[in-house]
């Protein structure tokens, strides 16, 4: 079972604007849960199912309107680190990934994966195919843990010349 402890952290969701001054949205509280580490081969239903769990033991009793919840998931290059948070766009379980900005993502978005999957694929073929078989095994949960993955893949380590780490790439898709 899942332990999971968490921190309560109030702000103000808003826009910063030109002339430095920020204008207020919507006052939302946010709760961090543990961090949720899947590491290994693990089927998919098991994952699942550790998550949800996760969720059900922070977010007891403590849902209702403005409350944010945020999972750390991954440790990334830059000492920071990628979350999960929840209400995601639909109900029920759904979560969206939150990557940091300066991590060479704007949003993280689907579209933004794809855009900077196919300039990899025509930048550098080659390597390309690396990266896609490691794609397909976390994709597949034959392993969890990208630095594994990478590993196997040696030549991954060195990053394309251009768009996102390998390694970035492989824990926003996991």
């Amino acid at each position: 079972m899942f332990i999971v402890g968490f921190k309560h952290r109030m702000c103000h969701i808003g826009t910063i604007k030109e002339d430095g001054s920020y204008v207020a949205k919507k006052k939302k509280t946010i709760i961090t849960g543990k961090m949720i580490e899947i590491k290994g081969p693990l089927a998919r239903h098991k994952i699942v199912k550790r998550v949800v769990n996760a969720f059900i033991t922070t977010e007891y009793r403590k849902k209702g309107k403005g409350v944010v919840f945020r999972y750390p998931v991954e440790h990334l290059p830059n000492s920071q680190l990628l979350y999960i948070v929840r209400p995601g766009h639909k109900k029920n379980f759904d979560f969206k990934v939150d990557v940091a900005v300066n991590c060479g993502f704007e949003k993280g978005s689907h579209e933004e994966i794809a855009l900077d999957l196919r300039k990899k694929k025509i930048k550098n073929p080659r390597k390309f195919k690396k990266l896609w078989e490691a794609i397909a095994e976390v994709y597949h949960c034959k392993e969890n843990d990208v630095d594994v993955v990478l590993e196997k893949c040696g030549r991954l380590k060195k990053p394309f010349k251009s768009g996102v780490k390998p390694e970035l790439l492989l824990k926003v898709i996991k």
